[in-house]
């Protein structure tokens, strides 16, 4: 059975390189990293304002997490736009540890409206004054 090969394939096969040749897209892959301290009042519905990004900035949600020490017995959050786009639901930070955005993937662009992310409080109960959380938004910048 023959074997194809489309002209980037067959360009490697002829001088050895694994590079893939491609055009080089504008912008830089920036990461945000905004802290959180627990001030132990917060209730369920409180809505705490992360960072704003970029209009038309691209969320690598695949990159995007938060490290967090254990906030309390329970603290569960959603991540969203202002806009009100979902970038992440049901994250549980009750526990030290990293918990992902999306460990499967995807992106998110911000339009305009969506450029304020906050973290809203779907489950709250005992939170533990003073403890913080790290969350860390990959994204790229094209301006």
């Amino acid at each position: 059975m023959p074997t194809f090969k489309s002209n980037l394939a067959t360009t490697q096969s002829q001088n050895g390189d694994n590079r893939v040749d491609g055009r080089l897209l504008a912008g830089k892959v920036r990461q945000c990293n905004a802290t959180i301290t627990v001030a132990g009042t917060e209730v369920t519905n409180d809505v705490i304002e992360v960072v704003t990004l970029p209009t038309g900035a691209l969320i690598n949600l695949a990159e995007s997490y938060i490290v967090t020490e254990a906030l309390g017995t329970t603290f569960t959050v959603g991540v969203d736009t202002s806009g009100g786009g979902a970038l992440a639901a049901a994250l549980d930070l009750s526990s030290a540890g990293k918990v992902d955005f999306d460990a499967d993937g995807g992106l998110y662009s911000v339009a305009a409206g969506d450029e304020l992310i906050v973290i809203n409080c779907t489950s709250i109960g005992s939170p533990t004054a003073d403890q913080t959380a790290r969350v860390v938004i990959t994204y790229v910048d094209y301006n």
